[in-house]
């Protein structure tokens, strides 16, 4: 699980390198898609028909997308092998409803947190963005929008390119198609949106945050019963973001086997101040 297992294509890595953003088509099974799509409808029409467990991200059947083999491999080659899930989210957008302005792009690339570089063969992500598509995705339908290239851009966001209103957009804003079951992945300081959705039937996804060991930005939000309800497997991605601990000795290193192992407590998810 914690080996850095590389399994990007060369096509891949160029592409996401260029653009900031690639997608997976179909990694999800049409049965998995529906369970989760199910789960979701009921945390946000019936919460009170699922278990506690299975209320909120990423419990219940979402459990399975926590680390998913297609999308490790792609994690372990473009963050390292030292993975930690941020945070977690799913959304039910009607039409008419949107998901955020356009931010992100230009040189905030040299934050620690969100950065990005490439340097002798090897991409060097900070927080990566894994939009899971449960539904089918047209680009013209308003799911999550980018202006490809700014995650490497050295000048500023120009205004005249930060508009989602229409005849407007910049003409370098695109979208993606792909089928439910997908998995969209973009660098965080890539220039991206959320329009408002196009459609009669709902956008149903989950935005997962992934970054290393070493870097945490979000408060965690899961709920005890959620993360309670996890195999320990699964809780691992969410351990502190610590690397290693030079009070012990030998020094302890903060490996996924180790947590597994039980040789740290559970996650922490209490969150007041």
């Amino acid at each position: 699980m914690s080996e850095n297992t590389t399994g990007m294509t060369e096509e891949e890595k160029f592409r996401f390198d260029l653009t900031g953003f690639l997608v997976r088509p179909a990694i999800l099974t049409p049965d998995e898609v529906a369970a989760i799509v199910d789960q979701i409808d009921r945390i946000f029409h019936d919460k009170e028909s699922l278990p506690p467990e299975e209320r909120g991200m990423p419990g219940g059947a979402a459990q399975l997308i926590i680390d998913h083999p297609k999308v490790m491999e792609v994690l372990h080659e473009i963050i390292g092998p030292d993975v930690r899930l941020e945070n977690t989210t799913c959304i039910w957008r009607k039409k008419g409803e949107q998901h955020g302005d356009l931010h992100g792009g230009g040189p905030g690339q040299i934050d620690p947190i969100f950065g990005y570089r490439s340097a002798q063969g090897r991409i060097h992500a900070g927080m990566v963005r894994v939009v899971f598509e449960l539904t089918n995705i047209s680009r013209h339908d308003g799911a999550t929008h980018f202006i490809p290239g700014s995650h490497k851009a050295n000048f500023p966001m120009h205004p005249d390119h930060m508009s989602l209103e229409e005849g407007a957009r910049s003409e370098f804003l695109t979208s993606y198609d792909c089928p439910a079951g997908s998995a969209v992945f973009f660098t965080e300081n890539l220039c991206h949106a959320g329009p408002p959705w196009q459609r009669e039937t709902p956008r149903v996804a989950i935005l997962n945050a992934y970054s290393h060991l070493a870097t945490h930005w979000h408060r965690l939000k899961v709920t005890p019963e959620v993360m309670a309800g996890l195999p320990r497997e699964k809780q691992a991605y969410f351990r502190e973001p610590w690397i290693a601990d030079f009070r012990s000795s030998p020094v302890t290193h903060n490996t996924f086997e180790r947590f597994v192992a039980g040789d740290e407590p559970p996650v922490d998810t209490d969150n007041s101040p």
